[in-house]
C-alpha cells in the first residue's frame, strides 16, 4: 500500500480515534476554543507582521440559539479588536448565521454585524461554502454592500461559474475578492477536478481582479506555482500595495509565510477557533490526507 493509500485509509478511521490524539494535530490549525486563546495568537501574528482574520468555527446552525450564539461570539471578537488596538478581522459563514433554515434571518444577523463591525472600522469576510449555496451567498452579498463596504466575498477557481460570478462583481463595483482553490467535492459539471486546470483558473482569476481598477485581491493560497505566479503578477503590474495581500491559514506554510513578510509583502493569516474544532479538523483532513501520519505517528511515540 502506498503512502497515499495509507493516508487516506487513516482519514476514514479518524472518527475511531480518541479526541485527544486529534487536538494533538489540530492544536497547529486551530487557535483554541476560546476568544482569549484566539486572539493571543493574533497579536503574536501582528508582532510577527502578520495581519490576520478570525473565524468562529461553525457552520449549519439549525436553530435561533445557535445563530444568537455566534453572533454574540463575533460582537465580542470585534470588542476586543477595537480595545486592542488588532490588526485583524472576522470571517463568517453565512450558514453559521441561519442561511439553510431562514435566509431573512441570515440577512438581518450579518446586516446586525456589519452595523456593529463598521462602528468599530472591521473587516468582515463572507466566506464561501459549497455550490449549493453560491448564488443565495453572492446574491446577500450584493444585497449587504449596497449599505457596507466593510465587507468582502470569496471566491473559488474550483468552480466553472467563478469567471462570469467575478466579472460581474468588477462590473458592479464590489470585487473584495477573497481568491482560493476551493475545498469542496463537486460534480464535475460543476467544478474543475484536474489540479492543474484549478490551478489555471485561479491564474487567470486573479489576472481579472488585478486588471480591475477598483477590485481588492485576497490571494488565498499555500500553493508555491500560484504563489510564485502571483508574486510576479503583483510586480508586473505595479498594483498598489493596499489593494492586494497573501492570506495562509494558521499553521501551514509557515516557511513560505515568513519569506513573503520578509520580502515585503502584505500577508494576513486565516485563525480559526472554537468549541467544534473537531469538524474542522476532519475537513482539514480530508483535504490533505498527507498530513494523517503525524497523528498516528504520536501514538507510537514514548511518553
Amino acid at each position: 500500500m502506498t503512502v497515499g493509500y495509507l493516508n487516506r485509509a487513516i482519514v476514514a478511521a479518524m472518527p475511531l480515534i480518541p479526541k485527544p490524539l486529534v487536538w494533538q494535530f489540530s492544536s497547529r490549525y486551530v487557535a483554541g476554543t476560546t476568544l482569549t486563546e484566539a486572539f493571543s495568537v493574533v497579536r503574536e501574528l501582528n508582532a510577527a507582521g502578520c495581519s490576520a482574520t478570525v473565524d468562529v468555527l461553525g457552520e449549519d446552525s439549525t436553530g435561533e440559539a445557535e445563530v444568537q450564539a455566534a453572533e454574540a461570539l463575533y460582537v465580542e471578537a470585534m470588542k476586543t479588536i477595537e480595545a486592542d488596538s488588532l490588526d485583524c478581522g472576522v470571517s463568517v459563514k453565512l450558514s453559521d448565521m441561519g442561511l439553510r433554515y431562514d435566509i431573512d434571518r441570515c440577512h438581518q444577523a450579518m446586516h446586525g454585524l456589519l452595523e456593529e463591525a463598521a462602528r468599530r472600522s472591521c473587516f468582515v469576510r463572507i466566506d464561501m461554502e459549497d455550490s449549493s449555496v453560491t448564488d443565495v451567498t453572492l446574491d446577500i452579498y450584493r444585497k449587504l454592500r449596497a449599505s457596507f463596504d466593510n465587507l468582502g466575498i470569496v471566491i473559488q477557481s474550483c468552480l466553472r461559474r467563478s469567471q462570469a460570478d467575478l466579472a460581474a462583481l468588477i462590473k458592479e463595483g464590489i470585487a473584495d475578492v477573497r481568491l482560493c482553490k476551493g475545498i469542496y467535492i463537486e460534480p464535475p459539471a460543476i467544478a474543475f477536478t484536474d489540479a492543474d486546470e484549478i490551478r489555471d483558473a485561479f491564474n487567470k482569476l486573479l489576472r481579472q481582479i488585478v486588471e480591475a481598477d477598483s477590485s481588492r485581491a485576497a490571494i488565498a493560497t499555500h500553493d508555491p506555482t500560484l504563489v510564485d505566479y502571483a508574486r510576479a503578477l503583483v510586480e508586473e503590474s505595479g498594483i498598489e500595495r493596499g489593494r492586494y495581500q497573501f492570506q495562509m491559514l494558521l499553521g501551514v506554510a509557515e516557511p513560505m509565510r515568513r519569506e513573503l513578510v520578509a520580502a515585503g509583502y502584505p500577508v494576513r493569516v486565516y485563525v480559526p477557533f472554537g468549541e467544534r474544532w473537531y469538524a474542522y479538523s476532519m475537513r482539514r483532513l480530508r483535504e490533505n490526507p498527507n498530513i494523517a501520519g503525524h497523528i498516528v505517528g504520536n501514538l507510537f511515540k514514548r511518553r
